[in-house]
């Protein structure tokens, strides 16, 4: 086997791991097996709001009905569902009794507070709100209170 050969090889095989440690990384970033997902409560320009354990808002849908997810495809690519593979947490100020689960059509957990399916923003960062009050893939957005009402405030959009 000749020299080159033996490095072409070498580098498939290093990129080959790599992309696995990769795809593990992204896959542990998510709730882990048996891992609730841990809600809080944080001070946002539109007053008291609910934050995921990713440091991110949460939002709620306004196309959903009940606590069934309307949201999926493009819509779902966007505004990620808030999953979890045990039954969510809060912290202080976040209401137990307000905490749920609704089944996706994947079969997945979906948290929900006060019978609102949660979302992320696929834009949003850590502490960054970029999408209050809008509307978007047939349905008003809006970050949910600690209460477990829509926050109505009107926000800005940022794309």
């Amino acid at each position: 086997m000749s020299r080159r050969f033996q490095i072409v090889w070498l580098a498939l095989g290093a990129t080959a791991v790599a992309g696995v440690a990769l795809g593990a990384l992204i896959v542990s970033a998510q709730a882990a097996p048996g891992a609730a997902a841990r809600l809080s409560v944080r001070s946002t320009e539109f007053g008291k709001a609910l934050f995921g354990p990713s440091g991110k808002v949460v939002y709620v849908f306004g196309a959903d009905r009940g606590s069934t997810s309307h949201c999926y495809g493009v819509c779902a690519k966007a505004w990620p569902p808030l999953l979890t593979t045990a039954p969510p947490l809060g912290g202080p100020g976040v209401q137990a009794k307000l905490l749920g689960t609704t089944k996706r059509k994947d079969g997945s957990l979906q948290v929900t507070y006060n019978r609102h399916p949660l979302y992320y923003y696929e834009v949003d960062r850590p502490g960054k709100i970029m999408c209050q009050h809008a509307t978007m893939n047939g349905g008003l957005w809006l970050i949910i209170k600690p209460d477990g009402r829509p926050n109505m405030a009107k926000g800005k959009m940022h794309m």
